[in-house]
């Protein structure tokens, strides 16, 4: 079939002056021009132009569309899967305000009332920056992603040992709500869409919130135990924080170091709120110690810093939540093994714990740790924060990602394996509107959908089988 230029636009429903202009900037161009001058387009075109108004839809500028779509490995199969999970997460945004709007005309009539942070739920929920959470989490030796079909995929080494790491992902849950996904040492969580949180994995110390841990290793995920409306969740070694609806805190597993929160040591494999968390937006679980961030900007932290061995012991440690002095007006937070990083709501990053690595990124390295926080000099404008293991990441609102810390397995992502004490940009990557760290490892998401992995690969969490760490951002699926 070819279409005249007139018959292209009225079927299409864009102007004669649209296809005119695509021409001259050579974003699309006719199949041929006829005897009598009339431009023809064929199927090819109109399949590209569909294609030009599906990214459009997103907001894609014409200039990155023309370049999206001459590049030699340009997949369009590929390229309407991620428009499908891009539109779901537009869809999700509009649904989220409209429950907003719903919510404020009941409060408007008196029948219900309405805090200032629960006014603006919906706006904040659609930005895909602010979402971090919700995407792809990293363990100690495994991957975790969530789409936006709700379906939750993994791979990697998920707690049996050598033999029981997955290269290529597998579907772990679907129904999957997205708000939060989270990976611990060797085990996972999701939140499904009624509310309820499910967890595989290893489960030796009750991890799981099963309310025991009569199987050391749960294949297929399991609900945790007590809980509903939960918001988010977040995994350590051998602990997990949940939020709830409500925006109080609850914690179960293992608490040597009182990373649980509840002013002792004892270990428990069912859920229990943590006295005096309310009103809080966020939590982050690192190795042993965990995380909260309140609606008034101020960040509180319990447990303590360190990985429990000889050369790393735990220092700093607290039984119960202790707020952070020094921090305000914080926007997000992110736990790393032994350190925690905050986002100021002016973009400026500030970080504390342990710094063998260089991980709190002002220029020095020391072996012990403290946990007063500092500025990370030299790195402004700052849209999501990350942490690994030992390692740092940052996303500035230009798409460029910043990393320091340790690099032995190339968790830097900048063709090296030396540590380094000050942030630098990761030069291969570029409009990057995701980040996520594991242990030893990073990902990375591009506006155009394009999934980014870096650092260890020993049991298969990069996505490949035969490559034991890479160093640089790599691609390693194509859907």
């Amino acid at each position: 079939m070819s279409l005249k230029v007139k018959e292209a636009a009225a079927l299409i429903g864009v102007s004669i002056r649209t296809l005119h202009h695509y021409n001259e900037i050579g974003l699309l161009m006719p199949e041929t021009v006829n005897a009598a001058g009339h431009r023809l387009y064929s199927d090819r075109e109109l399949e590209r132009l569909q294609q030009i108004l599906f990214f459009r839809e997103l907001g894609f500028s014409l200039e990155e569309i023309k370049n999206i779509l001459d590049r030699p490995d340009f997949d369009r199969y590929r390229a309407l899967v991620v428009h499908r999970d891009l539109l779901l997460q537009k869809k999700r945004r509009l649904e989220e305000i409209i429950e907003t709007v719903d919510r404020t005309i009941q409060f408007a009539a008196g029948g219900m009332p309405m805090n200032a942070h629960e006014m603006f739920e919906g706006f904040t929920g659609g930005n895909f920056t602010k979402q971090k959470k919700k995407y792809t989490a990293g363990g100690y030796e495994h991957t975790l992603a969530i789409k936006a079909d709700g379906t939750a995929w993994g791979w990697g080494n998920f707690g049996e040992g050598s033999g029981g790491a997955v290269a290529a992902p597998v579907q772990l849950l679907s129904d999957v709500k997205m708000v939060a996904g989270a990976s611990g040492h060797y085990h996972s969580f999701a939140v499904r869409s009624d509310g309820t949180v499910w967890g595989w994995g290893s489960n030796s110390h009750g991890q799981l919130g099963s309310g025991g841990k009569d199987r050391e290793y749960v294949e297929k995920p399991i609900p945790v135990a007590g809980i509903d409306a939960v918001e988010a969740v977040s995994a350590g070694v051998f602990h997990a924080l949940a939020l709830r609806t409500d925006r109080s805190v609850w914690s179960w597993g293992q608490n040597w170091y009182g990373q649980l929160g509840d002013g002792t040591t004892a270990q428990r494999s069912e859920p229990a709120m943590v006295s005096g968390m309310t009103d809080v937006l966020e939590v982050a679980a690192g190795f042993f110690h965990s995380m909260a961030l309140k609606a008034d900007g101020t960040v509180w932290r319990w447990g303590g810093f360190g990985d429990s061995t000889p050369a790393f012991p735990i220092l700093n440690e607290s039984l119960a939540p202790v707020r952070l002095d020094a921090l305000a007006h914080i926007a997000f937070i992110a736990a790393g093994g032994s350190h925690g990083v905050a986002l100021q709501d002016d973009g400026s990053v500030w970080t504390w714990g342990y710094n063998n690595e260089g991980q709190l990124g002002d220029g020095t390295v020391m072996n012990g740790s403290s946990p007063e926080p500092r500025k990370v000099p030299g790195l402004t404008n700052v849209a999501a924060i990350a942490a690994g293991g030992a390692f740092t990441l940052a996303l500035r609102t230009d798409g460029t990602v910043w990393s320091w810390g340790a690099n032995s397995f190339g968790e830097l992502g900048d063709g090296t394996n030396e540590r380094r004490s000050v942030p630098a940009p990761i030069g291969k990557l570029a409009d990057v509107v995701h980040i996520a760290a594991g242990t030893k490892h990073a990902m990375a998401m591009t506006k155009d959908g394009r999934f980014w992995v870096w650092g260890s690969n020993d049991h298969g969490q990069l996505g490949e089988r035969d490559v034991e760490a890479r160093n640089r951002p790599h691609e390693p699926y194509r859907a």
